[in-house]
């Protein structure tokens, strides 16, 4: 029985699960992944090398091919027909037909042992952890993209478009796609991030700052090792907002006299009561007061403000 010599380029398929068992393959250079797709996402069965022989379940039986095979780097193969190979087997003394026949059954029944235990623990890690779990993965997976694939706009202003990024992360971080967005919405909302709408490109986020998505990151995990954090009441949020604001308007200035803080937060906030707003701030640690000058870091009242109100609202996004 002459076999036929075969070659598959790198990601070719070979056969696939529920095609017609027609012979076997002898792998002579190259690597083979073996395959099952099952509830929608391919489990993969384990790798075949040099010298190994490929197809062997079905190819004394009438079955379809149990699993698919695929190339994973340049292969040729020898190719043995099943009719000529069903011709040889029946030479083989019954106690040996017996023995391949048993052993090709118990490979038969681990493969589905195998394949129900890997379905398990992908849905354990569709599952596992919580919204502030997943929302430091997301934000450190879009980090590390947004560093590899920023790009300068016609304006020279960094962005990074943003397409497909919720399906790739799908496939990453094994979470379904609407839990995923709920999240990556959630960062816009609050300011994590800021997605447009870009002629050219398509959504993108203007000037995305991985540093800033690294720390929530880092911040949103903290919460979920706790379980919980203490958060700043919501009504502090707008006063330290408008507070930031006041400093980019005065060249980033991050000290002021009391009385003069306290006429800014009036006009910016369109409000009669500043001095009641420094006094709050100031008595509940959020800006410090040494002489009647007023100190703050304009950094750590944005991330406050972002952070928390961030983490207020993952904690009701659920699976």
């Amino acid at each position: 029985m002459k076999p036929d010599t075969l070659t598959f380029a790198p990601q070719q398929i070979i056969f696939n699960e529920g095609e017609e068992s027609n012979g076997i393959y002898l792998i002579q250079e190259g690597i083979v992944e073996i395959f099952r797709v099952r509830e929608g996402t391919e489990v993969n069965l384990g790798t075949l090398k040099q010298n190994d022989v490929l197809g062997t379940l079905t190819v004394l039986s009438k079955e379809p091919r149990t699993a698919s095979a695929r190339a994973t780097a340049k292969c040729t193969v020898l190719f043995f027909q099943s009719q000529g190979l069903k011709e040889s087997f029946k030479e083989i003394p019954l106690w040996s037909q017996a023995v391949i026949k048993d052993a090709i059954g118990r490979v038969k029944h681990v493969n589905e042992l195998l394949i129900e235990a890997k379905l398990n623990e992908k849905k354990l890690l569709r599952t596992v952890g919580s919204s502030h779990h997943h929302s430091a993965q997301l934000a450190y997976l879009l980090a590390s993209l947004v560093r590899k694939g920023a790009i300068l706009n016609d304006t020279q202003v960094s962005i990074f478009p943003t397409k497909d990024f919720i399906t790739c992360a799908e496939l990453i971080l094994m979470k379904k796609y609407n839990y995923l967005e709920q999240i990556f919405k959630a960062f816009n909302e609050c300011g994590l991030i800021k997605e447009m709408d870009d002629k050219k490109y398509g959504k993108i986020l203007m000037k995305p700052n991985p540093g800033l998505m690294e720390e929530f990151a880092a911040f949103s995990l903290n919460i979920a090792k706790k379980g919980s954090l203490t958060f700043l009441s919501q009504k502090f949020y707008p006063w330290m907002s408008a507070v930031a604001r006041i400093s980019k308007k005065n060249n980033n200035q991050e000290n002021f006299k009391r009385a003069d803080l306290a006429l800014l937060l009036q006009t910016e906030l369109g409000r009669e009561d500043g001095e009641f707003i420094v006094s709050e701030l100031i008595q509940h640690g959020i800006l410090s007061e040494k002489d009647n000058i007023v100190n703050f870091s304009t950094n750590k009242l944005q991330k406050t403000v972002v952070f928390e109100s961030l983490s207020r609202i993952l904690k009701d996004i659920t699976l």
